[in-house]
């Protein structure tokens, strides 16, 4: 292969997004993860704290999170831990699901 063989590729797998953009793009993720999970938290105080009530759906949002990160995690690694780690959250998560729908 010679050299514009390669740029051309390159260009072909850089269509929509080169490196920096992707990279911008991972970590702008990661901060709304952040962000969600301290609003999610502040909610959580919130309910327990003052307003009472149960945060089933609260716990569910967060582990389903947690359970779609590692399910990619998982896909883009293959590494078993991520896999078993995404089915526990998963189960957390429907668990929590469970009881905010029946109010138990």
């Amino acid at each position: 292969m010679d050299r514009e063989e390669i740029l051309s590729q390159s260009r072909k797998d850089n269509l929509l997004l080169d490196e920096r953009d992707r990279r911008i793009a991972d970590q702008a993720s990661t901060w709304g993860a952040i962000g969600m999970g301290a609003v999610l938290v502040v909610v959580f105080f919130i309910r327990m704290a003052i307003k009472g009530g149960e945060p089933y759906d609260l716990l569910a949002i967060e582990f389903g999170y947690l359970a779609a990160a590692n399910a990619y995690r998982w896909s883009a690694t293959k590494e078993k831990k991520s896999l078993l780690v995404a089915i526990m959250y998963a189960v957390l998560s429907l668990g929590w699901l469970w009881f905010y729908a029946t109010g138990d």
